[in-house]
């Protein structure tokens, strides 16, 4: 992630304030991060902050990708591996990307690669129709398809694993 970028991020608690010049009315914007080696977008309204280098509290019996808990403004926070989640290879960054939602979930995640608002990008359904129950449909950016985050049926999964552990 650029220095600049995270300095931007980090000087707005609020991701949306990086977003002040864009009608909310007639676009909408995409965080597009990595986790792992694949890309992803989530709505920007979805994403209250992004924290780095903070520690991670393991806690027993969870799912393997429930990484254990983050302390954020004095908060705790369950951290998904999301790269795990979805099967592929643990991440060892220390980026978390926290959800404005009651759930109490931070996504750890590998990298932010942009923002980008709906007037430089494509939005379609999801290519992969196999795997459609964690995304809510993909952007286009540069012809590069990459999904955007269903966080409500993500959140509902990680309920529902969590619960059988």
């Amino acid at each position: 992630m650029s220095e600049s970028l995270f300095e931007d991020i980090v000087s707005n608690n609020d991701i949306n304030s990086l977003l002040e010049e864009t009608d909310s009315s007639s676009s909408q914007a995409w965080l597009v991060f990595s986790a792992g080696t694949r890309d992803y977008a989530v709505n920007s309204i979805d994403v209250k902050q992004i924290l780095r280098n903070s520690s991670i509290f393991p806690i027993p019996f969870a799912p393997q990708y429930v990484k254990g808990i983050v302390n954020c403004n004095s908060k705790p926070m369950a951290v998904i591996d999301f790269s795990l989640f979805q099967g592929y290879a643990e991440q060892i960054k220390s980026l978390f990307l926290i959800l404005k939602n009651k759930s109490d979930i931070a996504f750890q995640i590998t990298d932010v690669k942009e923002f980008q608002n709906s007037m430089n990008v494509t939005i379609q359904d999801f290519p992969d129709k196999t795997d459609v129950s964690y995304f809510s449909g993909a952007i286009n950016l540069n012809d590069t398809i990459i999904p955007i985050l269903d966080i409500e049926s993500i959140i509902n999964k990680v309920k529902v694993d969590l619960e059988n552990s």
